[in-house]
């Protein structure tokens, strides 16, 4: 069986586009802006998106933002460390989620 993700799916993307031509260009414009440089450089917005990319679990996000990286001169060292960043904040999130059980604990005394 063919794998679910395939790499070579990435370079198809923009076939979405066919199949509602007006909002894939609204999104597309605003994806363009979005990534442009402003306050933050090209660099930091290409590594926000990396970290999101391993929280969405999304392999095509993270190959592309994998090549973007590369074709910027950042190294796989940055990237481990963009996903230590990122794997140290979503195991915080998920202990402040513990609050929860933790309030009503205190309201219980269970």
């Amino acid at each position: 069986m063919a794998a679910y993700f395939d790499d070579e799916d990435l370079a198809h993307f923009g076939e979405l586009e066919k199949h509602h031509p007006e909002l894939w260009a609204l999104w597309s414009k605003y994806y363009g802006k979005a990534f442009e440089e402003g306050l933050l450089t090209k660099r930091e917005k290409i590594l926000i998106g990396f970290a999101v990319a391993l929280c969405e679990k999304c392999p095509y996000c993270i190959h592309s933002y994998t090549a973007q990286a590369q074709s910027i001169g950042l190294t796989m060292e940055h990237l481990a460390e963009a996903g230590h960043a990122t794997a140290s904040l979503r195991a915080g999130i998920t202990m402040a989620h513990a609050l929860v059980a933790h309030n009503i604990d205190k309201k219980t005394g269970m």
